[in-house]
Order: structure tokens, then sequence, then C-alpha cells
């Protein structure tokens, strides 16, 4: 294909994807999605680190919170690791057993709303039933606990892991400078597993590999970007204390999530608009 026609069909695509965000109400579902997360991201955390403490490595949930605290602007952070704390504090005997899974099953509505709106950027009417949808938002919710679980194990033993390579490799130099750079593409790779996961198993829709990567390598990097970046801006330039005052955390975390959310739309739209063009190319 000739450049002049790969750059009408990119302008093409992008106008599609435009209209498609604005069709769907994606602004609307990032606020539907940050509402539910919010609701979920207390218990999945109490499930999260209540499971953790079946583990034999010591102090591992402290390690699984300071992941978190990378992600978080730091007064949002506080605000969840100070309610999480208080909620195992006082219901530590309660969160065996039935406890346990009371908690995974209230932890798994965020990932019930991000199934019902990735369905809708495929413009697919849900056939599972309520029973169903909550099996696989519960399964997903597994998933991902075991993927940040990785994600913590990664980042506690990656430097002595390095080092312990360079040393058997014979190799002279800092292992740790070479972990740094190692531990960008390990996030950055268990970011993109974990989007990959929701969107393919996420919509209700038989679809190949090569129409997922393209929204999941695109919202990996945009997340990761606009975190950095949101987190620069509360810390430097947001006036929320002023604004909002005792609310700030609470209102930062929100827009943290919505953010989040409307990236995670996009990258879902992206994989629906990729599919249907190519669809439509095949048939052509």
């Amino acid at each position: 294909m000739r450049p002049n026609e790969e750059i009408r069909r990119f302008g093409l695509f992008l106008r599609r994807l435009q209209r498609e965000m604005g069709y769907d109400d994606c602004m609307g579902m990032a606020a539907q999605i940050a509402f539910y997360m919010l609701l979920s991201i207390f218990p999945f955390l109490v499930f999260l680190l209540s499971l953790i403490s079946f583990l034999p490595i010591p102090d591992l949930d402290r390690h699984v919170m300071g992941v978190l605290s990378e992600s978080l602007p730091v007064e949002s952070f506080q605000l969840v690791a100070d309610t999480v704390q208080s909620l195992l504090t006082t219901r530590r005997e309660e969160l065996l057993g039935v406890g346990l899974l009371v908690a995974l099953w209230s932890g798994s509505m965020g990932i019930g709303a991000i199934i019902t709106t990735i369905n809708r950027a495929y413009n697919i009417r849900p056939r599972r039933s309520l029973v169903e949808q909550k099996l696989l938002a519960i399964m997903l919710t597994i998933a991902l606990s075991g993927i940040m679980l990785l994600s913590t194990v990664i980042v506690l033993f990656g430097p002595h892991a390095t080092h312990v390579i360079f040393q058997f490799l014979g190799l002279a130099g800092d292992s740790y400078n070479a972990w740094t750079h190692l531990r960008l593409a390990v996030v950055f790779g268990l970011n993109l597993l974990t989007l990959a996961l929701l969107y393919y198993f996420g919509p209700e829709a038989r679809q190949a590999f090569r129409w997922i990567l393209p929204g999941a390598v695109t919202s990996t990097v945009l997340w990761l970007g606009a975190s950095s970046m949101f987190r620069l801006f509360v810390r430097n330039f947001g006036s929320y204390n002023a604004t909002y005052g005792s609310l700030a955390a609470f209102v930062i975390l929100m827009v943290w999530l919505w953010m989040s959310g409307l990236i995670f739309l996009l990258g879902a739209e992206i994989n629906a608009l990729m599919k249907r063009m190519d669809l439509h190319e095949e048939r052509s």
C-alpha cells in the first residue's frame, strides 16, 4: 500500500474512532466505570491482602500497596491505604471462609462494569445471563489478583534475580541499574497482559488476537504516561485541597479512575473499529 493511501486510511480511522467514541458516550461510560471501581476497589484490596496473609512471604502486603502507590496520586493512595488498613484491622477474623468470598464478590463489581461497557463499544447486545456475567467477572478478578501478586513478587525479587544472573554470566557492571530498565519492561508487559485479558474475554465477540493487541498497546502506553503526568500535575499544580478541602483525596481518586476508564474504553473502541474495518475489507 502506498504512503498516501496509508495516511488517508489512518485519517479515516481517526475520524471514525472519534465518531464511535461520541456515539457510545465514552465520557459517560468512563464515569460509570469510575463509580463501580470506587465501590469495588476497597473490597478487592481487602480480598487480595487477606489472600496474601496465607502466603509464606514476609511483608508481601506492604509491597503490594507499594506497587499500587506507584500508580495512584499520593493523596488518593493514602486514602485507599488507610481505609483498607482500617477494614483489615476491624474485620480480620471475619475475612475467612465466607467473608473472603463476599469480599471477592464485591470486588468483582468493577470488572462487571468493564464487561458491560466493552460490549457497548463493540455494539453488542449482551446475551450472557446475570449469573454467567458475574462468574466471568469473578474469574477475571481472580486472574487480575494473580497478575498483581506476580508483579509484586517480580518487583520484590527482581534486583536480586538480575544480580544472580549477572554473576552467573560473569558480567561486570551494576545489575541494579540493569534492573531499573528491565523493571519498566516488566511493568509494561504485565499491564499489557491485564488489558489483553479484559479485551479478549470481556466482549461477547469472536475475535482474533490481532484485533486485541493495538488497543491494548495504545491503552497501556497512554495509561502509564497519563498516570505519571496526573500525579505530577496534582503534586505541583493541582489546587484540589483549596477547592474541595477534606474531600480532595476522594475527588482526585475519582478523577484518576475516570481518566483510567476513558483510556481503557479508547483501547476497546480501537479494537472494535479495527475488527469492523478489517472484516469489511475482507468481504469487499
